[in-house]
C-alpha cells in the first residue's frame, strides 16, 4: 500500500495482528548526515521517560519494544514489538533531523516502509518539494486509539534539529560542555625527540632503518571522566566512569583487513598476521601505560594501513575532559604525538591516525574526526567490513 500524507490505517489492517513490524527508513540527500530517531511518547505527546527515545548513542528502549535495527536495504530503521510497550507508551513517533549543514528541501527523494518480517506492506514516499527550510522531519506516528494501535503518514517539516525536536517533546538537552580554561604553561625542556602534529591532515614519514623498524608501539592515554548526569542528552549519551577504548582498522598488503580492539575480544597477533596486538583493556584510564598497539615492524612490508581511533564504549563522549592522546614510539625515530584537540561531544569513535606503508617508511596522519560508531568511520575510509553489535562482557 502507498500511503499518502496524512493517511491513517489500522495496524491491523497491514500487519497480521497489529503488534509486531519493522520499520525501514532511506532519504537520498547528497553531502547531509541526517539522523533518524523514535520517540516513545504518552497520551500527551511528551516524552514518557529519556529511555524511550531510541537513537543511534541508545539503540533499544528498556523494554525492549523498539529496537534501532536497520533492515536490509535501507539506512536506517527500527523493530518494533507494541506488546512490550508499557501502558504509559500511546505513541511512537519516527523523525529525522539533519546533523551538519543543510536543508530538508534538498532530500532528492525518501521512504519510510512498514514491513511484516521481511515483507513490504506499506510505503509512504516523500521528497525535497514537500518541504522548505526545515531541518527535521516528524514522519510517522504509530498511536494508540480505541485500543488499536494505528499508522499516521505525517510528513511534518519541523525547524531546528534532534535538539529542538527532544525539547518539543518536552525533554531538556544537556548544555555543551565547557572546556576547563587554560592556564599559561610553565616552561617545559624543550624535546628534540618528539614530533607533535597540530594540524588535521598533516603527515611525517619515518624512514626504516636497518632491516626492519622494530616493535611500533602506539600508547593511548586518558584522563578518567566523571560527570554528573544532567539534561537528557547528558543522560541519553552516559554518565559516570568514562571506558576509553584503542583499537584499529588494518589492511594487509594481500588483501586481507579487519580490526584490533578489545570489543569483541578481537586482540589480534603480534607474531603472526595482522601482525598488530592489543596489550590490555584499561576500563578505567588509570593504568599508568594506558593502552598500547605493539605492530611488529619487522613485517612492515605486509602492511598496507592501518587506522588508529579510540571509541568511548561505556561513559559520555566528553573529548575535552578526557584530554586523550596517542603516542607512536619507535626505535631509533623521535616520538610522534598526536592528541584529540578538538571535540565533538555527540560522537562516541574518534579516528586518530592513518599509518601508511609509503614504499616501505611509516607515513603518519594526523585525522581526529569524530563519528557515530564504527560503521560510519569503516564508510569514511572504505575498509569494506561487516559490522555486528559485540560486547566487552
Amino acid at each position: 500500500m502507498n500511503l499518502a500524507r496524512g493517511q491513517r490505517i489500522k495496524l491491523i489492517d497491514l500487519i497480521p495482528g497489529g503488534q509486531r513490524l519493522n520499520i525501514g527508513v532511506s532519504i537520498e540527500a547528497a553531502g547531509m548526515a541526517i539522523d533518524v530517531a523514535c520517540f516513545g511518547l504518552d497520551a500527551q505527546g511528551r516524552l514518557a521517560d529519556e529511555c524511550y527515545m531510541v537513537f543511534y548513542n541508545q539503540p533499544a528502549s528498556p523494554c525492549g519494544g523498539v529496537s534501532l535495527i536497520t533492515p536490509a536495504g535501507d539506512q536506517s530503521g527500527f523493530t518494533v514489538d507494541l506488546t512490550r510497550l508499557p501502558a504509559t507508551i500511546e505513541r511512537l513517533t519516527v523523525t529525522a533531523a539533519i546533523d551538519g549543514p543543510g536543508i530538508m528541501a534538498q532530500i532528492r527523494q525518501g521512504y519510510v516502509r512498514i514491513l511484516d518480517g521481511s515483507r513490504e506492506a506499506a510505503r509512504f514516499a516523500f521528497s525535497g518539494s514537500d518541504f522548505a527550510n526545515e531541518r527535521a522531519l516528524v514522519l510517522v506516528e504509530i498511536y494508540r486509539k480505541e485500543g488499536l494501535w494505528r499508522l499516521a503518514a505525517l510528513g511534518q517539516g519541523f525547524n531546528g534539529g534532534l535538539a529542538a525536536l527532544i525539547e518539543h517533546f518536552g525533554g531538556t538537552v544537556a548544555p555543551e560542555p565547557q572546556a576547563p580554561p587554560s592556564h599559561p604553561p610553565s616552561s617545559p625542556p624543550v624535546n628534540l625527540r618528539k614530533i607533535t602534529l597540530e594540524k588535521q591532515g598533516q603527515s611525517v614519514s619515518l624512514e626504516k632503518k636497518g632491516a626492519g623498524h622494530g616493535e611500533i608501539l602506539v600508547n593511548l592515554r586518558w584522563r578518567p571522566v566523571a560527570r554528573a548526569r544532567q539534561g537528557l542528552l547528558g543522560g541519553l549519551l552516559g554518565s559516570g566512569r568514562t571506558d576509553l577504548d584503542l583499537g584499529c582498522l588494518f589492511e594487509l598488503t594481500n588483501g586481507m583487513k579487519s580490526a584490533v580492539q578489545a570489543l569483541g575480544n578481537t586482540f589480534g597477533d603480534y607474531f603472526n598476521p595482522p601482525y598488530i596486538r592489543l596489550d590490555a583493556d584499561d576500563r578505567t584510564g588509570t593504568r599508568a601505560e594506558g593502552e598500547n598497539l605493539r605492530i611488529n615492524g619487522q613485517h612492515w612490508d605486509a602492511i598496507k594501513r592501518v587506522l588508529i581511533y579510540a571509541f568511548i564504549y561505556e561513559g559520555a563522549p566528553n573529548w575535552a575532559e578526557a584530554d586523550a592522546a596517542i603516542t607512536l614510539r619507535i626505535p631509533d625515530q623521535p616520538e610522534v604525538e598526536v592528541r584529540l584537540d578538538t571535540h565533538r561531544h555527540d560522537r562516541p569513535m574518534c579516528a586518530i591516525a592513518l599509518l601508511e606503508n609509503d614504499r616501505g617508511a611509516i607515513k603518519v596522519t594526523k585525522r581526529v574526526e569524530y563519528y557515530r560508531g564504527h560503521l560510519d568511520m569503516d564508510r569514511a575510509y572504505s575498509w569494506g567490513l561487516q559490522w555486528v553489535r559485540g560486547s566487552k562482557d
